[in-house]
């Protein structure tokens, strides 16, 4: 369960205005989780809503420390007016065991790859759709690439918990375990030579675990990474249309993959 801080030597999120977690559905899912570390909750003296009731509860039978103070109070420390009378004070985020997901790998497991995806909205927009559509993990590298922070937390309305995030000092080497388990990697190009439908027209497709590469917003993916990809591909866009967000195109992507586990 998460746990309370012991003391001040405890490390944290990040430094300790950016540690703060808030907005009641993803306080309330992080405590569901139990995989997160929380030190202490605040909650607004005016937060007695049903689901507020139930983060205190929650709080309660984990031991985490409660305070009541002011919405006003709430706001200063965590510097936004959208706290929804909820705060946590969080410690660092429990990345996923890679090691571990490698060794439950099978033809069904789906993977998505981030390449230095900067924008912590993407990012947590991107989480929620992996959780939703049954995503197996998501591999992000350390360099030039937003971690878990409190904003990809909110964004991702608590997903975070409910999926295996796998941080990798070198990306390429853990994709190369990918492929050493018999992955397909496609790398998600505006110009890729697959059409993301067509891919429901390769029956080896279906026999293999697969796996999709999200480059960053400005540059794409890396030559590096691309080297390494089985094919590429793309989303059918109307004529005049260039390309889509990067977390609207991770959906469909996404989505794609898993109608393909379930023919």
């Amino acid at each position: 369960m998460p746990r309370s801080r012991p003391n001040s030597a405890q490390p944290l999120l990040s430094n300790h205005q950016k540690s703060w977690l808030w907005g009641s559905l993803c306080v309330a899912e992080t405590l569901e989780c139990g995989r997160w570390p929380i030190y202490e909750l605040i909650l607004a003296e005016n937060a007695n809503q049903p689901i507020h009731q139930q983060i205190e509860q929650a709080a309660i039978s984990a031991n985490i420390p409660i305070e009541r103070q002011s919405s006003k109070r709430l706001e200063q420390l965590c510097k936004s007016r959208d706290h929804q009378g909820v705060l946590a004070l969080m410690g660092p985020f429990p990345y996923g065991n890679f090691e571990h997901l490698l060794t439950q790998i099978s033809p069904q497991s789906r993977f998505v790859i981030l390449d230095c995806i900067q924008d912590p909205f993407n990012f947590g927009a991107i989480v929620r759709s992996a959780a939703a559509f049954g995503m197996t993990g998501i591999l992000i590298g350390q360099n030039n690439q937003v971690g878990v922070t409190s904003h990809v937390a909110r964004s991702s309305v608590g997903m975070v918990n409910r999926i295996p995030i796998c941080q990798f000092e070198n990306l390429t080497q853990a994709i190369q375990k990918l492929l050493s388990k018999n992955t397909a990697l496609f790398s998600a190009e505006q110009n890729g030579s697959l059409d993301i439908r067509q891919i429901f027209q390769r029956p080896e497709y279906s026999q293999q675990p697969l796996a999709i590469i999200m480059g960053n917003e400005a540059e794409g993916i890396s030559n590096e990474l691309k080297t390494l990809c089985t094919n590429s591909v793309r989303i059918p866009m109307a004529a005049g249309v260039e390309s889509l967000n990067a977390a609207v195109s991770a959906s469909i992507l996404m989505y794609e993959l898993s109608l393909l586990r379930n023919t």
